[in-house]
């Protein structure tokens, strides 16, 4: 009997040291695993960190296109938008002069004659002109030089435009122009070089015209487009067969392909 009385209290001892150890060890596993768990957690966090800042550092320097604004943009073809405030511009292009298009000379009452000439004339047309570009608009002045056989036509006056530099590569442009104008080498009907002493040749025009502007490089810019011109012409002069004095006029449409480099240094 006190065998088994030993016996049984050897086992509860045994059970009650083995409940109050696994708490114990539990605890210490759980730690354990908080520990290594939380060094890992605010280690991978940082490495994760100082990789994503390199990347998104890297991606930014390579990728962010340059500004208008930026001395690197000005230093390449414009980054294509037409710029400048001054211009200075040659042209060329073919013309077509329909001197009596729009009202002839009346010879018939003037020198007693059956004559309503009909004059249409062509040949190439060179300009220049000079202006500023303000923005979208611009004023300058401009010269032309039609030679026409067997006269030529010479304009002078004042130009303005405006262009649309929003749409890239080729800037669309629309032209308007007033003109004083005369001729040289001979009256704009050939026949009242016969007819008259000394004849003089004076006018006025008014033109529009439209087009495209292509910019080359930072300073220059080459367009192509058209213009239409009304010309009135007023021819004064002496008869020879009567002994009187001449003065009568006519209104033509002159209509021409311009072919243009400019340049634009400031």
């Amino acid at each position: 009997m006190a065998r088994l009385i030993m016996i049984l209290s050897t086992a509860l001892l045994l059970a009650s040291t083995v409940e109050a150890q696994e708490p114990t060890e539990a605890m210490e596993i759980t730690g354990e695993a908080a520990d290594s768990g939380g060094v890992d957690a605010v280690a991978e966090p940082e490495a994760v960190e100082e990789e994503s800042v390199g990347e998104v550092s890297l991606a930014y320097e390579e990728q962010t296109p340059p500004k208008e604004g930026d001395p690197d943009c000005l230093t390449k073809v414009y980054c294509k938008v037409v710029k400048g405030k001054l211009w200075i511009e040659a042209t060329f292009g073919p013309a077509k002069f329909n001197a009596t298009k729009f009202r002839t000379f009346n010879l018939l009452e003037d020198v007693g004659g059956n004559l309503s000439p009909k004059v249409v004339v062509s040949g190439p047309e060179f300009g220049a002109a000079i202006g500023a570009q303000f923005k979208i608009f611009s004023i300058g002045a401009r010269f032309k030089y039609a030679k026409f056989d067997p006269f030529d036509l010479l304009s002078a006056g004042v130009d303005m435009g405006f262009l649309v530099k929003r749409v890239p590569f080729a800037h669309p442009y629309a032209r308007l122009g007033l003109y004083y104008n005369t001729t040289r080498g001979g009256t704009v009907i050939p026949v009242l070089d016969q007819l008259l002493d000394n004849p003089k040749t004076n006018g006025g025009g008014a033109s529009i015209g439209a087009g495209v502007r292509v910019p080359v490089i930072k300073w220059l810019s080459v367009a192509i487009g058209f213009d239409y011109t009304f010309v009135a012409l007023y021819v004064k002069g002496s008869n020879t067969m009567e002994g009187e004095d001449f003065a009568n006029g006519t209104i033509g449409g002159e209509i021409s392909g311009t072919f243009t480099l400019t340049v634009h240094p400031i």
